[in-house]
């Protein structure tokens, strides 16, 4: 016959209790270096301002002008469509034109303009400030001698797509003529 093993009795657990103290240690050096680092970054980083108006380097300058303020009817366009209404600093009216609602909602305003400047530096104003104002560039057009135009397209936070073209036409030496145009294309939902 086998003999039943003795009952066992568990160890009891060791005289010395577990610190916490390495841990917090731990934690404290962390907050202490990102404290170091934090203003080490606030001493290094430049403070910027953000601008709403593009900044082109060369060409034609940009000014906030009044030439658009027929094109404010009953709240439309909206302001972030309203952003892309701009001409090179002594733009002139010359006219206003009428367009005959080509467009497929209830905008369509254009404004004949002239300003003193070359067709292919008014052209590039255009270019680089609307596609900097987020407008895409969806069309070209044009001959040496006669016309050129640019048509941009954007989606207007009212729900329409918006289109604005440049027709220009040189005048004369340093002189060009030019119709912009704004309208609703379609809805984009």
């Amino acid at each position: 016959m086998v003999a039943a093993p003795a009952e066992q009795r568990p160890a009891p657990p060791p005289a010395h209790t577990v610190s916490i103290l390495p841990a917090a240690a731990v934690l404290g050096l962390a907050i202490v270096m990102l404290g170091v680092f934090g203003f080490i970054n606030l001493l290094d980083s430049p403070t910027t301002t953000p601008t709403t108006v593009p900044v082109i380097i060369g060409g034609l300058p940009c000014c906030t002008t009044k030439i658009f303020v027929s094109f404010n009817l009953g709240g439309e366009p909206p302001s972030d469509i309203a952003s892309g209404l701009i001409a090179p600093v002594d733009t002139s009216i010359l006219g206003q034109v009428v367009t005959g609602g080509g467009g497929a909602g209830n905008y369509d305003q254009a404004i004949r303009l002239g300003v003193t400047a070359s067709r292919a530096n008014l052209l590039a104003f255009y270019r680089s400030h609307l596609v900097a104002l987020g407008w895409n560039l969806f069309s070209t057009t044009g001959a040496p001698q006669g016309s050129a135009q640019l048509l941009f397209q954007k989606a207007g936070s009212d729900g329409w797509y918006w289109e604005a073209g440049v027709t220009a036409r040189a005048t004369g030496p340093g002189t060009t003529s030019y119709v912009y145009r704004l309208f609703q294309a379609s809805d984009f939902s």
